[in-house]
């Protein structure tokens, strides 16, 4: 006798960009792949007197770089914070058209435009999505 699947683990959730086809279990997993795999970073190690120019999407992320790369403490988050991440996340929580990713994609960039001007990071106009070789592959795989 075969017993009836739950409607709740058949139910996965898809990631909002209608071009990726990824699925999660959790809503938290979707949020936290769109914030790695579709929008800009959205924190830097504030630690430039060292040189530092690291970027990325994540505060695990950052902390093990912290630690790895001696660069110094954890700062406040108005120090590393790019952008609000958890914003720009609200935007595509419930998109009512493709149009409204894309839009909100575009105001991350323009939000890390914004705030390298104000940090005389120039190089990030270059690349507002602050993508290393290495998160440009796992992007392009994603």
């Amino acid at each position: 006798m075969t017993l009836p699947t739950s409607t709740f683990n058949q139910k996965a959730l898809r990631c909002p960009l209608a071009a990726c086809e990824k699925r999660f279990d959790e809503y938290q997993d979707v949020e936290q792949h769109f914030q790695s795999s579709h929008l800009p970073c959205s924190i830097f190690c504030p630690h430039s007197a060292q040189g530092c120019k690291w970027r990325g999407a994540r505060i695990d992320d950052f902390e093990r770089h912290l630690d790895t790369q001696k660069c110094g403490s954890k700062p406040e988050q108005w120090q590393y914070q790019i952008y609000d991440v958890k914003l720009i996340l609200s935007w595509v929580k419930d998109p009512k058209s493709s149009d409204d990713i894309s839009k909100a994609q575009n105001v991350a960039v323009d939000l890390v435009k914004e705030r390298a001007l104000e940090l005389g990071r120039l190089e990030w106009l270059e690349d507002p999505w602050g993508l290393s070789p290495e998160t440009q592959a796992r992007r392009h795989r994603a």
